[in-house]
Protein backbone atom coordinates (compact mmCIF):
# COMPACT_ATOMS: atom_id res chain seq x y z
CA UNK A 1 0.00 0.00 0.00
CA UNK A 2 2.98 2.22 0.90
CA UNK A 3 4.43 1.24 -2.29
CA UNK A 4 1.11 2.64 -4.43
CA UNK A 5 0.64 5.68 -2.65
CA UNK A 6 4.37 6.49 -2.82
CA UNK A 7 4.23 6.07 -6.73
CA UNK A 8 1.08 8.07 -6.64
CA UNK A 9 3.29 10.83 -5.25
CA UNK A 10 6.20 10.36 -7.84
CA UNK A 11 3.33 10.99 -10.50
CA UNK A 12 1.29 13.83 -8.93
CA UNK A 13 5.02 15.74 -8.82
CA UNK A 14 5.87 14.72 -12.26
CA UNK A 15 3.25 15.80 -13.63
CA UNK A 16 3.31 19.07 -11.91
CA UNK A 17 6.44 19.30 -12.68
CA UNK A 18 5.97 18.91 -16.49
CA UNK A 19 3.04 21.61 -16.16
CA UNK A 20 5.08 24.46 -15.19
CA UNK A 21 7.32 23.33 -17.77
CA UNK A 22 5.30 23.69 -20.50
CA UNK A 23 5.31 27.19 -22.54
CA UNK A 24 2.78 29.39 -23.80
CA UNK A 25 1.61 27.76 -27.17
CA UNK A 26 0.81 24.27 -25.17
CA UNK A 27 -1.59 26.09 -22.56
CA UNK A 28 -3.12 27.91 -25.92
CA UNK A 29 -3.62 24.60 -28.05
CA UNK A 30 -5.31 22.82 -25.32
CA UNK A 31 -7.75 25.76 -24.35
CA UNK A 32 -8.30 26.01 -27.71
CA UNK A 33 -9.46 21.74 -27.43
CA UNK A 34 -11.36 22.77 -24.64
CA UNK A 35 -13.44 26.13 -26.65
CA UNK A 36 -14.74 23.75 -29.37
CA UNK A 37 -15.61 20.83 -26.91
CA UNK A 38 -17.49 23.72 -25.20
CA UNK A 39 -15.71 23.66 -21.86
CA UNK A 40 -15.47 27.43 -21.58
CA UNK A 41 -14.97 28.22 -17.85
CA UNK A 42 -11.44 25.07 -18.47
CA UNK A 43 -10.99 27.07 -21.54
CA UNK A 44 -10.36 30.60 -20.01
CA UNK A 45 -8.35 29.16 -17.33
CA UNK A 46 -5.59 27.87 -19.94
CA UNK A 47 -5.45 30.99 -22.05
CA UNK A 48 -5.36 32.76 -19.33
CA UNK A 49 -2.20 31.19 -18.26
CA UNK A 50 -0.66 30.78 -21.58
CA UNK A 51 -1.06 34.62 -21.60
CA UNK A 52 0.78 34.92 -17.93
CA UNK A 53 3.57 32.53 -19.67
CA UNK A 54 3.76 35.02 -23.03
CA UNK A 55 1.66 37.94 -23.40
CA UNK A 56 2.32 37.77 -26.94
CA UNK A 57 0.46 34.33 -27.83
CA UNK A 58 -1.71 35.82 -30.65
CA UNK A 59 -3.86 32.71 -30.22
CA UNK A 60 -4.29 32.91 -26.83
CA UNK A 61 -4.87 36.57 -26.88
CA UNK A 62 -7.81 35.92 -29.27
CA UNK A 63 -9.22 33.00 -27.46
CA UNK A 64 -9.07 35.24 -23.97
CA UNK A 65 -10.69 37.56 -25.56
CA UNK A 66 -13.75 34.80 -26.52
CA UNK A 67 -14.39 32.83 -23.70
CA UNK A 68 -13.35 35.74 -21.02
CA UNK A 69 -16.01 37.91 -22.41
CA UNK A 70 -18.34 34.57 -22.14
CA UNK A 71 -17.59 33.81 -18.09
CA UNK A 72 -17.72 38.06 -17.73
CA UNK A 73 -20.99 37.94 -19.30
CA UNK A 74 -22.09 35.07 -17.30
CA UNK A 75 -20.93 37.04 -14.06
CA UNK A 76 -23.21 39.88 -14.95
CA UNK A 77 -26.23 38.01 -15.92
CA UNK A 78 -25.93 36.66 -12.28
CA UNK A 79 -25.50 39.99 -11.01
CA UNK A 80 -28.65 41.16 -12.94
CA UNK A 81 -30.62 38.26 -11.49
CA UNK A 82 -29.81 39.07 -7.71
CA UNK A 83 -30.62 42.48 -8.11
CA UNK A 84 -34.03 41.79 -9.71
CA UNK A 85 -34.59 38.46 -7.31
CA UNK A 86 -32.13 38.22 -4.75
CA UNK A 87 -31.01 40.51 -1.62
CA UNK A 88 -29.09 43.63 -1.99
CA UNK A 89 -25.90 42.03 -0.56
CA UNK A 90 -25.47 39.04 -2.87
CA UNK A 91 -26.19 40.81 -6.25
CA UNK A 92 -23.25 43.22 -4.66
CA UNK A 93 -20.80 40.65 -4.43
CA UNK A 94 -22.16 39.57 -7.59
CA UNK A 95 -21.09 42.53 -9.14
CA UNK A 96 -17.64 42.51 -7.65
CA UNK A 97 -16.70 38.89 -8.66
CA UNK A 98 -17.64 39.92 -12.05
CA UNK A 99 -15.88 43.46 -11.92
CA UNK A 100 -12.76 41.93 -10.36
CA UNK A 101 -12.74 39.24 -12.86
CA UNK A 102 -12.65 41.81 -15.77
CA UNK A 103 -9.32 43.47 -13.95
CA UNK A 104 -7.63 39.79 -13.63
CA UNK A 105 -7.78 39.68 -17.49
CA UNK A 106 -6.57 42.60 -17.85
CA UNK A 107 -3.74 42.32 -15.80
CA UNK A 108 -2.64 40.31 -19.18
CA UNK A 109 -3.71 42.95 -21.64
CA UNK A 110 -7.20 41.79 -22.65
CA UNK A 111 -9.94 44.26 -22.67
CA UNK A 112 -13.63 42.98 -21.99
CA UNK A 113 -16.55 44.98 -22.15
CA UNK A 114 -18.47 45.59 -18.95
CA UNK A 115 -21.10 48.02 -19.72
CA UNK A 116 -21.78 51.61 -18.37
CA UNK A 117 -25.55 50.81 -16.98
CA UNK A 118 -23.88 47.99 -14.86
CA UNK A 119 -21.85 50.39 -12.66
CA UNK A 120 -25.13 52.30 -12.84
CA UNK A 121 -27.25 49.33 -11.79
CA UNK A 122 -24.47 48.11 -8.75
CA UNK A 123 -24.14 51.80 -7.13
CA UNK A 124 -28.09 51.88 -7.02
CA UNK A 125 -28.42 48.60 -4.89
CA UNK A 126 -25.11 48.86 -3.02
CA UNK A 127 -26.70 52.10 -1.59
CA UNK A 128 -29.23 49.86 -0.93
CA UNK A 129 -27.58 47.68 1.12
CA UNK A 130 -25.38 50.34 2.53
CA UNK A 131 -28.67 51.56 4.34
CA UNK A 132 -29.17 48.57 5.52
CA UNK A 133 -25.85 48.06 6.83
CA UNK A 134 -26.40 51.09 8.52
CA UNK A 135 -29.65 50.70 9.94
CA UNK A 136 -28.33 47.01 11.13
CA UNK A 137 -25.43 48.52 12.14
CA UNK A 138 -26.92 51.63 14.65
CA UNK A 139 -29.67 49.32 16.29
CA UNK A 140 -26.41 46.85 17.30
CA UNK A 141 -24.89 50.10 18.66
CA UNK A 142 -27.74 50.99 21.13
CA UNK A 143 -28.52 47.14 22.07
CA UNK A 144 -24.68 47.38 23.12
CA UNK A 145 -23.82 44.13 20.90
CA UNK A 146 -20.61 45.89 19.69
CA UNK A 147 -18.85 43.20 17.76
CA UNK A 148 -21.51 42.70 15.92
CA UNK A 149 -22.10 46.95 15.18
CA UNK A 150 -18.42 46.62 14.41
CA UNK A 151 -18.89 44.00 11.70
CA UNK A 152 -21.48 45.80 10.25
CA UNK A 153 -19.61 49.23 9.85
CA UNK A 154 -16.54 47.48 8.79
CA UNK A 155 -18.40 45.94 5.74
CA UNK A 156 -20.00 49.71 5.34
CA UNK A 157 -16.29 50.75 5.04
CA UNK A 158 -14.89 48.52 2.41
CA UNK A 159 -17.76 49.12 0.24
CA UNK A 160 -17.38 53.13 0.70
CA UNK A 161 -15.20 54.96 3.41
CA UNK A 162 -16.73 57.82 3.10
CA UNK A 163 -20.54 56.83 3.82
CA UNK A 164 -21.52 59.19 6.74
CA UNK A 165 -20.37 58.54 10.21
CA UNK A 166 -19.67 54.67 9.31
CA UNK A 167 -16.26 54.97 10.54
CA UNK A 168 -16.95 56.99 13.21
CA UNK A 169 -19.40 54.53 14.86
CA UNK A 170 -17.41 51.12 14.00
CA UNK A 171 -14.51 53.41 16.37
CA UNK A 172 -17.03 53.21 18.72
CA UNK A 173 -18.34 49.93 18.50
CA UNK A 174 -14.79 48.51 18.73
CA UNK A 175 -13.34 50.83 21.49
CA UNK A 176 -16.45 51.32 24.15
CA UNK A 177 -16.03 47.70 25.10
CA UNK A 178 -11.97 47.56 25.58
CA UNK A 179 -12.94 51.27 26.94
CA UNK A 180 -15.02 49.91 29.56
CA UNK A 181 -13.18 46.97 30.40
CA UNK A 182 -10.36 49.28 31.01
CA UNK A 183 -12.01 51.52 33.75
CA UNK A 184 -13.39 47.50 34.76
CA UNK A 185 -9.90 46.65 35.43
CA UNK A 186 -9.12 50.30 36.92
CA UNK A 187 -11.88 50.33 39.27
CA UNK A 188 -10.54 46.34 40.92
CA UNK A 189 -6.57 47.44 41.29
CA UNK A 190 -5.60 45.46 37.87
CA UNK A 191 -3.77 48.37 36.64
CA UNK A 192 -1.58 46.86 34.08
CA UNK A 193 -4.28 44.71 32.67
CA UNK A 194 -6.38 48.29 32.34
CA UNK A 195 -3.33 50.22 30.85
CA UNK A 196 -3.05 47.60 28.11
CA UNK A 197 -6.73 48.01 27.82
CA UNK A 198 -6.20 52.18 27.74
CA UNK A 199 -3.54 51.40 24.96
CA UNK A 200 -5.36 49.25 22.58
CA UNK A 201 -8.16 52.46 22.41
CA UNK A 202 -5.73 55.46 22.19
CA UNK A 203 -3.51 53.05 19.41
CA UNK A 204 -7.02 53.28 17.46
CA UNK A 205 -7.98 56.61 18.31
CA UNK A 206 -5.88 58.84 20.39
CA UNK A 207 -8.31 61.04 21.40
CA UNK A 208 -11.13 58.84 22.11
CA UNK A 209 -12.84 60.20 25.68
CA UNK A 210 -10.37 60.19 27.98
CA UNK A 211 -8.77 57.16 27.61
CA UNK A 212 -4.72 58.75 27.32
CA UNK A 213 -5.79 60.41 30.71
CA UNK A 214 -7.07 56.82 32.33
CA UNK A 215 -3.65 55.20 31.05
CA UNK A 216 -1.57 57.38 32.60
CA UNK A 217 -3.00 56.87 35.92
CA UNK A 218 -2.80 53.44 35.55
CA UNK A 219 0.63 53.91 35.37
CA UNK A 220 0.93 56.55 38.14
CA UNK A 221 -1.04 54.05 40.24
CA UNK A 222 0.05 50.82 39.57
CA UNK A 223 4.04 52.02 39.37
CA UNK A 224 6.26 49.49 41.70
CA UNK A 225 9.10 51.54 42.75
CA UNK A 226 12.32 49.35 44.18
CA UNK A 227 14.86 51.32 46.61
CA UNK A 228 17.92 49.29 45.59
CA UNK A 229 20.49 49.46 47.85
CA UNK A 230 24.27 48.90 47.24
CA UNK A 231 24.91 45.23 47.85
CA UNK A 232 27.73 43.88 50.58
CA UNK A 233 30.78 42.16 49.96
CA UNK A 234 31.23 38.69 52.34
CA UNK A 235 33.81 37.32 49.78
CA UNK A 236 37.18 38.94 51.00
CA UNK A 237 37.62 40.35 47.31
CA UNK A 238 37.71 44.22 47.87
CA UNK A 239 35.37 46.15 44.96
CA UNK A 240 32.99 43.27 44.27
CA UNK A 241 30.18 45.03 45.86
CA UNK A 242 30.44 48.31 43.69
CA UNK A 243 31.12 45.92 40.21
CA UNK A 244 27.96 43.48 41.13
CA UNK A 245 25.64 46.70 41.99
CA UNK A 246 27.20 48.69 38.75
CA UNK A 247 25.62 45.36 36.74
CA UNK A 248 22.30 44.95 38.44
CA UNK A 249 21.20 48.49 38.13
CA UNK A 250 21.84 48.43 34.49
CA UNK A 251 20.32 45.30 34.30
CA UNK A 252 16.94 46.35 36.24
CA UNK A 253 16.80 49.61 34.34
CA UNK A 254 16.95 47.54 31.01
CA UNK A 255 13.55 45.90 32.04
CA UNK A 256 11.12 47.11 29.48
CA UNK A 257 8.16 47.06 32.22
CA UNK A 258 6.04 50.72 32.72
CA UNK A 259 5.21 49.38 35.73
CA UNK A 260 8.13 49.23 37.48
CA UNK A 261 10.92 51.73 38.84
CA UNK A 262 13.82 51.11 40.28
CA UNK A 263 15.50 54.17 42.22
CA UNK A 264 19.55 53.44 43.26
CA UNK A 265 21.64 54.47 46.24
CA UNK A 266 22.82 58.01 44.91
CA UNK A 267 19.07 58.97 43.73
CA UNK A 268 17.58 58.17 47.28
CA UNK A 269 20.47 60.61 49.00
CA UNK A 270 19.33 63.63 46.59
CA UNK A 271 15.61 62.47 47.31
CA UNK A 272 15.97 62.23 51.28
CA UNK A 273 19.11 64.49 52.28
CA UNK A 274 16.58 67.55 53.00
CA UNK A 275 15.78 64.91 55.80
CA UNK A 276 18.48 64.33 57.28
CA UNK A 277 18.33 60.83 57.51
CA UNK A 278 21.71 58.44 56.86
CA UNK A 279 21.67 55.44 54.67
CA UNK A 280 23.73 52.40 56.42
CA UNK A 281 24.80 49.78 54.81
CA UNK A 282 22.26 48.05 57.10
CA UNK A 283 18.37 48.81 56.99
CA UNK A 284 16.49 48.03 59.86
CA UNK A 285 12.73 47.63 59.13
CA UNK A 286 11.93 51.02 60.73
CA UNK A 287 14.20 52.73 58.74
CA UNK A 288 13.13 51.06 55.61
CA UNK A 289 9.71 51.91 56.44
CA UNK A 290 10.98 55.56 56.08
CA UNK A 291 13.06 55.47 53.24
CA UNK A 292 10.10 53.98 51.74
CA UNK A 293 7.66 56.93 52.83
CA UNK A 294 10.08 59.68 51.49
CA UNK A 295 10.65 57.96 48.03
CA UNK A 296 7.89 56.51 47.18
CA UNK A 297 9.03 53.31 47.15
CA UNK A 298 7.62 49.63 47.64
CA UNK A 299 10.16 47.31 47.86
CA UNK A 300 13.79 47.19 49.31
CA UNK A 301 16.86 45.12 47.13
CA UNK A 302 19.57 44.23 49.12
CA UNK A 303 22.53 41.49 47.54
CA UNK A 304 25.26 40.31 49.26
CA UNK A 305 28.71 38.95 47.50
CA UNK A 306 28.62 35.72 49.33
CA UNK A 307 32.18 34.43 47.79
CA UNK A 308 34.05 34.38 44.85
CA UNK A 309 37.14 32.56 43.85
CA UNK A 310 39.41 33.13 40.41
CA UNK A 311 41.30 29.97 39.05
CA UNK A 312 44.42 31.09 36.71
CA UNK A 313 46.10 28.82 34.97
CA UNK A 314 49.55 28.15 33.77
CA UNK A 315 50.56 27.34 30.22
CA UNK A 316 51.35 23.86 29.79
CA UNK A 317 53.09 22.59 27.04
CA UNK A 318 53.99 19.19 25.41
CA UNK A 319 56.00 18.32 22.55
CA UNK A 320 53.86 15.75 20.20
CA UNK A 321 55.44 13.21 17.45
CA UNK A 322 54.57 14.04 13.58
CA UNK A 323 55.64 13.83 10.39
CA UNK A 324 56.59 16.42 7.43
CA UNK A 325 55.92 15.63 3.88
CA UNK A 326 57.85 16.38 1.00
CA UNK A 327 58.12 16.01 -2.60
CA UNK A 328 61.05 14.06 -4.08
CA UNK A 329 62.35 13.34 -7.59
CA UNK A 330 62.80 9.67 -8.04
CA UNK A 331 64.48 7.86 -10.63
CA UNK A 332 62.57 5.30 -12.46
CA UNK A 333 65.06 2.57 -13.87
CA UNK A 334 62.76 0.04 -15.74
CA UNK A 335 62.09 3.43 -17.51
CA UNK A 336 64.56 5.79 -16.93
CA UNK A 337 62.62 8.72 -16.12
CA UNK A 338 62.41 10.74 -13.32
CA UNK A 339 58.87 11.09 -10.96
CA UNK A 340 57.62 13.14 -8.47
CA UNK A 341 57.04 10.85 -4.86
CA UNK A 342 55.61 12.21 -1.38
CA UNK A 343 57.88 11.54 0.76
CA UNK A 344 57.34 11.58 4.84
CA UNK A 345 60.01 12.61 7.51
CA UNK A 346 59.90 12.72 11.20
CA UNK A 347 59.23 16.12 13.04
CA UNK A 348 57.51 17.39 16.10
CA UNK A 349 55.63 20.18 16.87
CA UNK A 350 54.14 22.06 20.28
CA UNK A 351 50.90 21.68 21.71
CA UNK A 352 49.71 24.32 24.32
CA UNK A 353 47.10 24.42 26.83
CA UNK A 354 45.58 26.90 29.45
CA UNK A 355 42.67 27.93 31.19
CA UNK A 356 40.82 30.59 33.53
CA UNK A 357 37.90 30.34 35.56
CA UNK A 358 36.21 32.03 38.16
CA UNK A 359 32.94 31.40 40.43
CA UNK A 360 30.73 33.37 42.43
CA UNK A 361 28.22 32.83 44.63
CA UNK A 362 25.60 35.67 45.52
CA UNK A 363 22.14 36.26 47.64
CA UNK A 364 19.77 38.96 46.94
CA UNK A 365 16.43 39.81 49.18
CA UNK A 366 13.03 41.66 47.99
CA UNK A 367 11.81 43.29 50.83
CA UNK A 368 8.28 44.83 51.19
CA UNK A 369 9.39 47.99 53.23
CA UNK A 370 5.76 48.75 54.87
CA UNK A 371 5.97 45.27 56.79
CA UNK A 372 9.39 44.19 56.24
CA UNK A 373 7.97 40.62 54.80
CA UNK A 374 10.94 39.38 52.39
CA UNK A 375 8.83 39.05 49.35
CA UNK A 376 11.87 37.26 47.59
CA UNK A 377 15.52 35.90 47.77
CA UNK A 378 17.33 33.86 45.69
CA UNK A 379 20.53 32.39 46.26
CA UNK A 380 22.87 32.62 42.25
CA UNK A 381 25.58 30.69 42.18
CA UNK A 382 27.34 30.58 38.73
CA UNK A 383 30.34 29.15 37.11
CA UNK A 384 32.42 30.24 34.24
CA UNK A 385 35.69 29.05 32.42
CA UNK A 386 37.45 29.55 29.57
CA UNK A 387 40.73 27.61 27.91
CA UNK A 388 42.59 27.74 24.93
CA UNK A 389 44.10 24.38 22.91
CA UNK A 390 46.50 25.53 20.08
CA UNK A 391 49.87 24.06 18.48
CA UNK A 392 52.83 25.62 16.77
CA UNK A 393 55.02 23.91 14.51
CA UNK A 394 58.64 25.40 12.79
CA UNK A 395 57.43 24.81 9.16
CA UNK A 396 54.65 24.61 6.56
CA UNK A 397 51.59 23.43 8.62
CA UNK A 398 50.15 22.50 5.52
CA UNK A 399 52.74 19.91 5.54
CA UNK A 400 51.96 18.12 9.06
CA UNK A 401 50.63 14.93 9.87
CA UNK A 402 50.18 13.20 13.15
CA UNK A 403 52.35 10.37 13.92
CA UNK A 404 50.32 7.05 13.59
CA UNK A 405 51.85 3.49 13.77
CA UNK A 406 55.10 3.37 12.70
CA UNK A 407 54.46 6.58 10.21
CA UNK A 408 52.51 9.04 9.13
CA UNK A 409 48.78 8.76 10.20
CA UNK A 410 47.35 10.17 6.69
CA UNK A 411 43.25 9.97 7.84
CA UNK A 412 41.52 12.66 6.69
CA UNK A 413 39.78 13.60 9.84
CA UNK A 414 42.89 13.56 12.04
CA UNK A 415 44.67 15.67 9.46
CA UNK A 416 41.94 18.51 9.63
CA UNK A 417 42.13 17.99 13.43
CA UNK A 418 45.74 18.85 13.68
CA UNK A 419 45.21 21.71 11.03
CA UNK A 420 42.08 23.07 13.59
CA UNK A 421 44.69 22.67 16.64
CA UNK A 422 47.37 25.00 14.21
CA UNK A 423 44.94 27.58 13.84
CA UNK A 424 43.17 27.18 17.44
CA UNK A 425 42.78 30.30 19.48
CA UNK A 426 45.79 31.09 21.66
CA UNK A 427 43.80 34.41 23.30
CA UNK A 428 42.47 33.09 26.89
CA UNK A 429 39.93 35.32 28.61
CA UNK A 430 41.53 36.94 31.73
CA UNK A 431 39.75 36.28 35.29
CA UNK A 432 38.77 39.80 35.25
CA UNK A 433 37.17 39.34 31.86
CA UNK A 434 35.54 36.18 32.72
CA UNK A 435 34.07 38.13 35.94
CA UNK A 436 32.50 40.69 34.03
CA UNK A 437 30.69 38.09 31.85
CA UNK A 438 29.97 36.40 35.29
CA UNK A 439 28.46 39.05 36.68
CA UNK A 440 26.16 40.26 33.83
CA UNK A 441 24.88 36.67 33.77
CA UNK A 442 24.24 37.06 37.52
CA UNK A 443 22.09 40.45 36.96
CA UNK A 444 20.43 39.10 34.38
CA UNK A 445 18.87 36.14 36.55
CA UNK A 446 18.23 38.90 38.99
CA UNK A 447 16.73 41.18 37.06
CA UNK A 448 14.77 38.78 35.08
CA UNK A 449 13.30 37.34 39.05
CA UNK A 450 12.44 40.85 40.21
CA UNK A 451 10.36 41.49 37.03
CA UNK A 452 8.47 38.44 37.06
CA UNK A 453 7.60 39.33 40.93
CA UNK A 454 6.48 42.97 39.63
CA UNK A 455 4.44 41.35 37.18
CA UNK A 456 2.60 39.12 39.65
CA UNK A 457 2.28 42.56 41.94
CA UNK A 458 1.01 44.83 39.32
CA UNK A 459 -1.57 43.10 37.76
Amino acid sequence: MKTIQYYTALILIASLFLGACQGSKHFAKMASKQEKAGLMNEAAGNYYTALQKKRSNIDAQIGMKTTGQLMLNNMLNDFAKQKSFGTSKDAVYAYHKARDYRDKIQGVGITLLLADFYESDYQAVKGSYLVQLYDEGTTLLEDQKFPEAETKFAEIRKLDPNYKDASELGNIAYLEPLYTEGKKEMTLGNYRSAHGQFEKVIARKADYKDAAYLKKQCLEKGIYTIALMNFENASGTPGLDARVSAYALTALTNVKDPFMRVVDRGQMEAIIREQQLQLSGVIDQNTAVKVGELIGAQALLTGTVLSYSEKKGSLRTKQRDGYASYQERVLNKTDGKYYIQTMYKPTTYTEYYNSNGCTVSFQYKLVNLSTGEIIKTEIIQKELNDEVLYGKFDGDVNTLFPAGQGGPNLNAQDKRAILGLMSGRQDLQSPTQLSNTLFGTVSSQLSGSISNVVKELVK
